[in-house]
């Protein structure tokens, strides 16, 4: 039963594409942020803050104001890196 139903759905998705399959890509757009894994470094650094906001050192208020800002620091760097690379290979 539950095959037919496949089928079934395969087969309504076939005629409503004209019998051509649909390919979904990645388009690359400038000024797109990619997902970068973070470092070791970086990680630790997140699990000092989080263990100074669970210990009462900082406030967590205080703790996420912090780890926001070092992210956008983080990311903006990242991107004036990749800029200036982008600039060097266009310019030869």
């Amino acid at each position: 039963m539950a095959t037919s139903r496949r089928r079934a759905a395969t087969t309504s998705a076939a005629q409503a594409t004209n019998g051509r399959v649909r390919v979904l890509q990645k388009v690359k757009r400038p000024g797109a942020s990619v997902a970068q894994p973070h470092s070791a470094e970086h990680l630790a650094w997140y699990v000092g803050l989080t263990l100074m906001a669970l210990f009462e050192v900082i406030e967590w208020p205080v703790a996420l104001v912090i780890a926001v800002g070092h992210e956008l620091a983080h990311r903006a760097k990242n991107r004036a890196i990749r800029e200036l690379a982008e600039g060097i290979e266009a310019g030869g």
